[in-house]
């Protein structure tokens, strides 16, 4: 292996410490906790060093939001080509989303500004929303109600109100005990979205 491509690799495995031990940190203190000289106290590098991956908290914030909508709609591919009834494929998104959001909340944290992971982009968002026509979700509302671009655009953003709404409400009002109850009724809610889309 020549020097440029252990310098390369090398450069990648610190922006990915970087990324996990936010990620940790946050999940151990809070968003609040984290900042880049605590990261790099723990990874045991210069703050400067850190400034060259990442320029401030919002730029590191807004890395973590988009790598978690990434690693959702790889979730999304994954099931879309694994059923083709587009019913079956809104059940498991839901259920898809209700995983994200329990098992790596302060990703979905920041992926939607809560308990303290204030993330100033809203560019993840603007993307989510103008994928019409490539959005795993979006084509199976397509599939279920083929009329207007506008229409399915609409159903598009309840889909969003009744998932996200519901999980962020959710994160933020139950214990972490209680969260795991409300899983049923998440997903009854997303069953009668998809049976009501009829």
């Amino acid at each position: 292996m020549g020097i440029l491509e252990r310098r390369e690799r090398l450069k990648k495995q610190v922006r990915a410490d970087i990324l996990k031990t936010a990620r940790d940190i946050a999940r151990d203190e809070g968003w609040q906790a984290v900042s880049i000289r605590k990261i790099a106290e723990v990874i045991e590098y210069s703050p400067p060093i850190l400034y060259e991956y990442f320029d401030s908290k919002d730029k590191l914030l807004e890395t973590i939001r988009d790598d978690g909508f990434s690693q959702l709609h790889e979730e999304f591919s994954k099931i879309k080509n694994l059923y083709r009834n587009p019913e079956k494929q809104l059940v498991e998104f839901g259920q898809a989303q209700w995983r994200m959001a329990t098992e790596q909340p302060e990703v979905f944290q920041v992926m939607f500004n809560l308990d303290g992971a204030l993330c100033l982009s809203k560019q993840a968002y603007q993307l989510e929303f103008n994928m019409r026509n490539n959005h795993p979700v979006w084509e199976a509302l397509a599939a279920i109600r083929p009329r207007a671009a506008d229409t399915v655009s609409k159903t598009f953003y309840e889909w969003w109100c009744l998932t996200y709404g519901f999980l962020a409400m959710t994160l933020i009002s139950q214990t972490r005990v209680n969260v795991a109850q409300m899983e049923p009724v998440f997903m009854e809610s997303v069953r009668r979205f998809v049976r009501g889309l009829m």
